[in-house]
């Protein structure tokens, strides 16, 4: 599976500011949903307090609904393909949906528990499955406001395990993967929070969750003109291990994903049984260093 041919040109760098609202209201509106998801489980909260806030709660799944939709128009409008953002819609919609009725009927009669411990249910499963959606909205929007700079390749490559997702809200759990190449000085001209975020998406989408004993093994190499990162799912092997914190695999990961590759200049390749992930990019800086991959 291939993303396409590159861009030439970084032609994705418009709408920052407009963005950084959108994204504003994307974090606070989650944040307020986990908040709410603690206080139906906390045993101190009584049941009217609770009552009392599920109003605004529905109220605040407009913004949530604002900010997403805004995302996605500017997304197909950058990427003139809909495929990652119809993806992306088609996932965040029902659910924005669910939470909003569940809390309206919540907040039309008594709490009771029973109500209340399936309220807390819905909220918590919707809260992470949205929160997981916002780390592809990050991607996206970073890809398209792009702050490209010239970056090693290898570099990027630990920095993508330096720390969780940005503006995560829920625990996630962890996986290792074996930084193998030890090639510097290849530098791509990218955007760095989109690039170790797809570096991230990379080995996790390559991770087998059912056999530990395979590791995601990441090499940079020189390629053509330009260079290359794989990563491939295999025995252990000498090398860096680095620790990742889970963003979460979900239907649209795969198509944001590549979306986000094409639009940082990066052919994306996954093969079929998904235990190989490659990012080539076609060109090489001047200066740097070039040649086919042995």
């Amino acid at each position: 599976m291939k993303s396409g041919h590159p861009p030439s040109s970084h032609a994705f760098a418009r709408g920052a500011g407009a963005l950084e609202l959108e994204r504003g209201k994307l974090r606070e509106s989650l944040g307020g949903l986990r908040n709410l998801a603690q206080l139906l489980h906390s045993l101190r909260v009584g049941s009217r307090p609770l009552s009392n806030a599920l109003p605004a709660a529905r109220d605040a799944c407009d913004p949530l609904r604002h900010a997403m939709t805004a995302i996605l128009a500017l997304a197909r409008e950058a990427f003139g393909d809909d495929a990652a953002s119809a993806s992306l819609d088609a996932y965040v919609s029902p659910r924005i949906h669910e939470l909003e009725t569940a809390l309206t009927e919540a907040a039309e009669r008594p709490l009771s528990v029973k109500l209340r411990l399936s309220l807390e249910e819905r909220v918590t499963r919707l809260s992470q499955e949205l929160d997981t959606a916002r780390g592809l909205f990050e991607l996206l929007s970073d890809s398209i406001a792009q702050r490209p700079v010239c970056l090693d390749l290898l570099e990027l490559s630990r920095q993508s395990f330096s720390g969780p997702p940005s503006g995560g809200s829920w625990p996630r759990e962890t996986l290792i993967a074996t930084l193998v190449s030890s090639e510097s000085g290849l530098e791509v001209e990218v955007d760095p929070r989109a690039m170790t975020s797809l570096i991230a998406w990379g080995v996790e989408l390559v991770a087998s969750p059912a056999d530990a004993s395979q590791i995601p093994q990441i090499r940079v190499s020189p390629h053509g003109d330009g260079c290359r990162i794989v990563i491939e799912r295999g025995a252990p092997t000498a090398g860096e291990d680095l620790m990742l914190r889970r963003r979460g695999v979900i239907v649209p990961t795969l198509p944001c994903v590549m979306a986000a590759a094409h639009a940082n200049g990066a052919q994306l390749e996954l093969d079929q049984g998904a235990s190989r992930f490659s990012l080539t990019f076609g060109n090489a800086l001047p200066g740097r260093k070039t040649g086919e991959v042995g």
